[in-house]
């Protein structure tokens, strides 16, 4: 059990150093997997805005109590799926002449609600490459879905409490993000090469290689110079009648 620890740690500590000795490589490999990213974000991917408007579950002749503020918690859930329905989308389509632009369902994909904790507000978000058409179908979403829940509820219609802005910054995609997620992929993987590479490499580098793979223990050692070790192989070759 001990050895195998040992052979264990010793493995590690190699991996570490061969990722150490490369480590100049996998920086460069992660700076130019970044570079990458961020020219391909930039160029290549539409950037998308997008634009809130708010409405107010509960009618304006609402009486304020605790019964009423159920209604409203319960009625959130219905309003949501009335606001992304067709009829909804059809209209809001036809309002802004966008009918030869998108589709319905291209629409709806475009549109999201959401019900903050413990209110009764919907909001509406639309995303568009174009800011200002972004606020426009928000606006108009919300517009007309208080008249089609007042026809369909029969009440007066909910409140809009809140138009959207036309906003100055994209929410996607996120440069700085894409940027760092390529980097860190370039370093992990040209560090997963060097390190396949070491494992597979079964050649003997030094003495200690010998004793760990051959099982054999090095009685001696020549020391031999950088400089000298290929004029050894030429005399080593012609000595065996290889070359003259």
């Amino acid at each position: 059990m001990e050895q195998s620890n040992d052979e264990s740690e010793i493995n590690i500590i190699e991996l570490f150093y061969v990722i150490k000795s490369k480590l100049l490589i996998i920086i460069l490999t992660a700076l130019v997997f970044g570079i990458g990213a961020g020219v391909f974000t930039h160029y290549m991917i539409t950037p998308m805005y997008s634009s809130s408007s708010s409405v107010y579950v509960l009618s304006k002749e609402a009486v304020i109590s605790y019964s009423d503020f159920m209604v409203g918690t319960s009625l959130t859930s219905d309003y949501m799926e009335m606001i992304k329905s067709d009829t909804v989308m059809e209209r809001v389509l036809n309002n802004l002449g966008l009918e030869d632009e998108l589709s319905v369902s291209q629409l709806r994909e475009g549109i999201s609600i959401s019900n903050p904790t413990d209110t009764r507000m919907l909001n509406i978000t639309a995303v568009n490459k174009d800011p200002r058409l972004a606020k426009a179908i928000a606006d108009e979403v919300a517009e007309v879905s208080v008249q089609r829940i007042s026809e369909i509820m029969d009440v007066e219609e909910p409140n809009i409490y809140e138009h959207g802005k036309i906003s100055e910054y994209p929410i996607s995609p996120n440069l700085k993000k894409n940027v760092f997620i390529a980097g860190m992929l370039g370093a992990v993987i040209a560090a997963a090469i060097f390190i396949v590479l070491h494992l597979m490499d079964d050649r003997i580098h030094s003495p200690e290689d010998v004793e760990k793979y051959l099982k054999l223990n090095v009685l001696a050692a020549i020391p031999v110079e950088d400089g000298k070790v290929e004029q050894i192989r030429i005399d080593e070759r012609k000595r065996l009648g290889l070359i003259k």
